[in-house]
């Protein structure tokens, strides 16, 4: 059996015996408050910032924090250390923006108080809504 090879740059022909090895690819994680958290392959030799993985991700949700977290474990000696991120800073152009490597983890966590100020005033708007059009009835 006769196996043609076509690459970008060449064509080799494989007669019997040869083996195939195709590097895996690196990929980075995003977890945390984005409309699409996941993992994505990355190149390894082109240079994958914050800001392009967002991208990946389809952006932050309503609720995320101004704070981003970085996870990356040294090859070395195998520990993990965490990276703070400014991700309000990156995106208002007030920052750099952060090169991730591969196996990085992107964390956005979740702005909790904010949250929680959206949803005390949309109960209060809710509130007075319904009893400026007559809808509530008071019984005792």
């Amino acid at each position: 059996m006769v196996l043609r090879v076509v690459g970008a740059d060449d064509e080799r022909v494989l007669a019997g015996g040869e083996e195939i090895r195709v590097p895996e690819v690196g990929k980075i994680y995003v977890v945390g408050t984005v409309k699409r958290p996941g993992a994505f392959p990355i190149q390894s030799t082109a240079e994958t910032t914050v800001l392009q993985i967002l991208a990946l991700a389809e952006g932050l949700a309503p609720f995320a924090s101004k704070q981003a977290y970085v996870y990356r474990q040294e090859s070395a000696n195998g520990a993990k250390h965490e990276i703070r991120i400014e991700l309000s800073k990156i995106l208002g152009r007030k920052a750099p923006d952060v090169p991730l490597e591969s196996n990085d983890i992107l964390y956005i966590p979740d702005n909790s108080g904010r949250r929680l100020t959206v949803n005390a005033i949309e109960r209060i708007t809710g509130f007075g809504v319904s009893t400026a059009s007559g809808l509530l009835v008071w019984r005792r």
